[in-house]
C-alpha cells in the first residue's frame, strides 16, 4: 500500500500536458483493480479475524480466567483494523477528488483543443511553420508512450506483490484456524475446573458484554466504511465514463486537424501551381507590354498621317475614320455590299463621341443601317468585323426581336445622342458607311 502512494503522489503531480494526461489517466486506471483486492482482501481478513474472537469468546472466556488479556488484545487489534480501514476510506476519497480534478482539467484540454481547430482553419497560410511543432509532438507522444510502458511493468510488479501478500494471508487465516481448534481442546480440559472459576465468569461476563458493544459499534463502523467505498466505486466510473467521452471528442478533433491539414497541402499544391502561371503570364505580360508599346507608337504615327489625310468626295471626316451616308434605301445585305465595293464596311460604333457624330448625319426621325447583327446566334449583337458589343444606346425595352426575325440594328435620330433599334434585315432604309 505505501508503495502504491508513492506512485500516485509521483504521477497525479505530472503537468496536464496532452502526454501528461493520458499516462496520468491511464496509470490510475491500471492502479485500481489492484488497489480494490487489496482492500477486499483486508476486509476479508478482519471477517476471519471477528469470527475467530467470536469463538474464542464463546469457547474460552466462560471457563479462563487468564483469556481476558487476549480478549483485550483482539479488542486493540480490532481497533488497529478500524483505524486502518478508516485510513483507506480517506485515500480513497482523496483519489476521488484526484479524478474529478483531472475530469475537469480534461474538459478544458478539450475546450483548448476545440479553440486550437479554429485557429487552424483561420491560419492554413501557416501550416508549415506549424509542421515542426507538430514533429516535436509526435516526439513527446513517443516518449509518453515509453513511460507508459515502464509505469504498466511498475504495476505488474506490485500486482505480483500484492498476490504474494495474499498468499499470506490465506497461510495465517490457516495457521489461526488450526489454533482454534488448538484452543478447543484446551476448553475440553478446562471444562473440569468450571466450579472453581464460576465467580471470575461473572466479571468476565460483564466484560464480554461490554466487548461485544465495542465489538458491535465496530462492526458498524466497517458497514459505514463498505457503504463509502461503494459510493466512491460509483464516483470512479462515472469519472471514468466522463473521460472516455473526453477522449472520443479528442480523437474527433485529431481527425479535423488532419483533414484541414491535408486541405492545407491540396490548397499549397495549387498556390504553387498559380505561382508558376503567375510568373509565366508575367513574362508574357512584360514582353506583351514591350509590343504594346510599339506598336502604339506606330499606330499613333500612322493616326496622325491618317487624321491628317482628306476624305475623299462625298464622304465626311471623323477622327482617323471617313464616313458614307446613302441616299437612296436598301436591305441590310444589299447595304453591307455596297460599303464593300466601296471599300468600306457598315458603320462600327465604339465611342460616346462617335454616336453624336453618326447621329448628326441623319436628319431629324430618320434611320440608317449600322454595321450590328445577331444573325450568327439569336441575342448575341456582335459587329460585322466579329468584334462583340462593348457598349450600346438602345432605345427603351430594346432589342426585343420582334415576330422573332428582327436581326439587323439601325440607328434611330434623336436630338441627343441618337438610340439603337433593331429590325428585319429585308426592310429597305437608308445606311451609312466607314472606312
Amino acid at each position: 500500500m505505501d508503495s502504491m502512494e508513492v506512485d500516485d503522489d509521483i504521477y497525479l503531480n505530472k503537468s496536464l500536458t496532452m502526454e501528461g494526461l493520458i499516462t496520468q489517466v491511464d496509470v490510475q486506471r491500471r492502479k485500481q483493480p489492484c488497489r480494490h483486492v487489496t482492500v477486499c482482501l483486508g476486509l476479508l481478513c478482519v471477517v476471519l479475524l471477528a469470527g475467530n474472537i467470536g469463538q474464542i469468546i464463546y469457547y474460552g472466556i466462560l471457563t479462563h480466567p487468564s483469556s481476558a488479556n487476549s480478549i483485550q488484545a483482539s479488542y486493540n487489534t480490532l481497533t488497529q483494523e478500524r483505524d486502518h480501514l478508516q485510513n483507506d476510506n480517506d485515500t480513497l476519497t482523496t483519489e476521488r477528488d484526484q479524478l474529478q480534478s483531472n475530469c475537469d482539467s480534461l474538459t478544458a484540454e478539450k475546450e483548448h483543443l476545440e479553440a486550437k481547430v479554429r485557429n487552424l482553419t483561420k491560419e492554413k497560410d501557416q501550416f508549415q511553420q506549424s509542421f515542426s511543432s507538430l514533429s516535436a509532438e509526435r516526439d513527446e507522444f513517443k516518449a509518453s508512450f515509453s513511460n507508459l510502458k515502464n509505469v504498466r511493468d511498475r504495476l505488474q510488479a506490485n500486482y505480483d506483490a500484492l498476490k504474494q501478500e495474499s498468499s499470506q494471508l490465506n497461510t495465517s487465516c490457516n495457521d489461526m484456524q488450526r489454533n482454534l481448534e488448538g484452543l478447543q481442546t484446551e476448553h475440553n480440559n478446562l471444562t473440569a475446573s468450571k466450579d472453581q472459576l464460576q465467580t471470575k465468569c461473572s466479571n468476565l461476563q460483564r466484560q464480554k458484554d461490554e466487548l461485544q458493544d465495542r465489538f458491535s459499534a465496530l462492526t458498524s463502523n466497517r458497514d459505514q466504511l463498505q457503504s463509502n467505498y461503494s459510493f466512491l466505486k460509483r464516483d470512479k466510473d462515472q469519472l471514468q465514463r466522463s473521460y472516455n467521452t473526453l477522449s472520443t471528442s479528442k480523437d474527433h478533433l485529431q481527425i479535423s486537424y488532419s483533414s484541414l491539414w491535408k486541405d492545407k497541402e491540396q490548397l499549397q499544391s495549387r498556390y504553387n501551381a498559380l505561382w508558376r502561371v503567375k510568373e509565366w503570364l508575367q513574362t508574357n505580360y512584360s514582353s506583351l507590354a514591350a509590343e504594346r508599346e510599339r506598336l502604339q507608337n506606330k499606330t499613333d504615327k500612322l493616326t496622325v498621317k491618317v487624321r491628317g489625310k482628306p476624305c475623299q468626295t462625298g464622304w465626311r471626316k471623323f477622327d482617323i475614320s471617313c464616313y458614307f451616308i446613302s441616299t437612296i434605301k436598301r436591305n441590310w445585305t444589299v447595304s453591307r455590299k455596297d460599303c464593300i465595293a466601296r471599300g468600306a464596311d457598315l458603320v462600327i460604333i465604339d465611342s460616346r463621341d462617335e454616336q453624336v457624330f453618326v447621329n448628326g448625319l441623319l436628319g431629324v426621325s430618320q434611320n440608317a443601317w449600322i454595321g450590328l447583327t445577331d444573325s450568327l446566334q439569336e441575342g448575341t449583337w456582335t459587329w460585322v468585323d466579329g468584334t462583340p458589343l462593348t457598349m450600346d444606346f438602345w432605345q427603351p425595352r430594346q432589342p426585343n426581336n420582334f415576330s422573332g426575325n428582327q436581326d439587323c440594328g439601325e440607328i434611330v435620330q434623336k436630338p441627343s445622342v441618337g438610340e439603337w433599334n433593331d429590325d428585319g434585315c429585308f426592310a429597305e432604309q437608308l445606311w451609312i458607311c466607314e472606312k
